[in-house]
């Protein structure tokens, strides 16, 4: 699922989605909620680590914008509880991995 951007109504990515044995569902547009929890998590990631990353410099080097990307995203899987329908109060990485195998 995606929404209407040129990258995803291109032929060649289309044609490439059919090759891979994939299907392709757009969303309508003008119509966020369809994709209410990406949306939701891109504003999370703006909220909680962009804003702060480009607070702390003048200017932010992009090493720094990826350390502090992964940092938030392992964060926000492992540690940061979720008050979603599914996730009820509990962290991603216990609904995909509970007993921690797959941690390095």
């Amino acid at each position: 699922m995606s929404d209407n951007g040129s990258e995803f109504t291109s032929h060649k990515f289309r044609d490439q989605i059919t090759r891979l044995g994939g299907r392709t569902t757009r969303i309508r547009a003008g119509r966020p909620q369809t994709n209410g929890h990406v949306e939701n998590l891109h504003r999370t990631i703006l909220e909680e680590c962009w804003r702060p990353s480009f607070a702390r410099s003048l200017y932010p080097a992009y090493t720094a914008l990826r350390r502090d990307l992964a940092r938030y995203l392992a964060y926000y899987n492992r540690d940061r509880t979720h008050d979603g329908r599914i996730t009820k109060g509990r962290i991603p990485a216990d609904l995909i991995d509970p007993a921690r195998k797959m941690l390095p």
